[in-house]
């Protein structure tokens, strides 16, 4: 987890009836909100945390002898910073499934920055990625310094939370109204997962096919009809509540966590 998070911040660092008409999105992005969210650190906060563990690379590296530039974390949000549920659902949107099918949707400048990251992250030596990555590496001593957070917990509470939903009877019962509008449309898939795993679909791949885009294009207005996100959403908020209250010492030390983190993070950059 901690390569993870470092890596991410360094290696860098989703009518009628499926008809034709064009139909709203599943849901707003804005009523994407779940419970768990509140544990979430968002953007911002993100932001100042990685500019902190960059900071405490760079000393370690220096401490250490190693002479190695570590990027800027200075990107911009993307669209899941702004809405971190927006793919939680499947494609909800269909200006996205028109434009990127399956693909996750980059900006120009996202693609341009991953690219020089690649970039980065192929130029480091064998003896600078164990420096950085290692066992006692640079990235593990940021972390330590920047304290930890029970991200396991929460990360298998998350996942739970979103297939306990599914098979939820509410939900059963808008997947089968929005198979039955697939299947009207030619599509065989036995839910939204299906269709986005398509093996015809290579998501890691820059190309996007017509055939990808038009399934997907499909599949948001299935979930339209059927109403599937507003069901599934609402159903995996309740459940997110639920194991709030049943695990609230738990979800609590997280959020106390979460906060001495940043504080720890703000100490680094010496704006506290």
């Amino acid at each position: 987890m901690l390569t993870k998070v470092f890596v991410t911040v360094l290696v860098l660092l989703t009518l009628t009836a499926c008809g034709p008409e064009s139909v709203a999105p599943a849901l707003p992005a804005e009523r994407l909100a779940l419970p768990f969210d509140r544990y979430r650190p968002g953007f911002a906060e993100e932001t100042e945390i990685g500019r902190a563990r960059a900071t405490l690379v760079r000393a370690c590296l220096h401490d250490r002898g190693a002479e190695l530039a570590v990027p800027e974390d200075d990107r911009v949000p993307g669209a899941l910073d702004l809405s971190p549920n927006l793919r939680r659902y499947g494609v909800i949107d269909e200006a996205s499934a028109t434009n990127f099918g399956y693909h996750f949707p980059k900006t120009s400048e996202e693609q341009q920055r991953q690219s020089e990251q690649r970039r980065w992250a192929a130029g480091l030596t064998e003896a600078q990625r164990t420096t950085l990555f290692g066992e006692h590496g640079c990235t593990e001593q940021a972390e330590t310094e920047l304290t930890t957070v029970d991200d396991g917990f929460f990360t298998d509470a998350d996942f739970r939370s979103l297939r306990t939903s599914e098979t939820d009877p509410r939900v059963g019962a808008a997947f089968a109204a929005w198979r039955t509008c697939m299947t009207g449309q030619g599509y065989a898939y036995a839910n939204p997962r299906a269709a986005i795993s398509d093996p015809r679909w290579h998501l890691d791949s820059e190309k996007i096919p017509d055939d990808e885009r038009n399934a997907a294009l499909a599949d948001v207005r299935c979930k339209a009809t059927a109403h599937l996100v507003e069901v599934w959403h609402d159903v995996e908020a309740g459940a997110q509540e639920q194991d709030i209250r049943h695990d609230a010492a738990r979800f609590d030390g997280l959020a106390a966590a979460r906060k001495a983190r940043l504080a720890a993070a703000r100490r680094v950059l010496g704006s506290s």
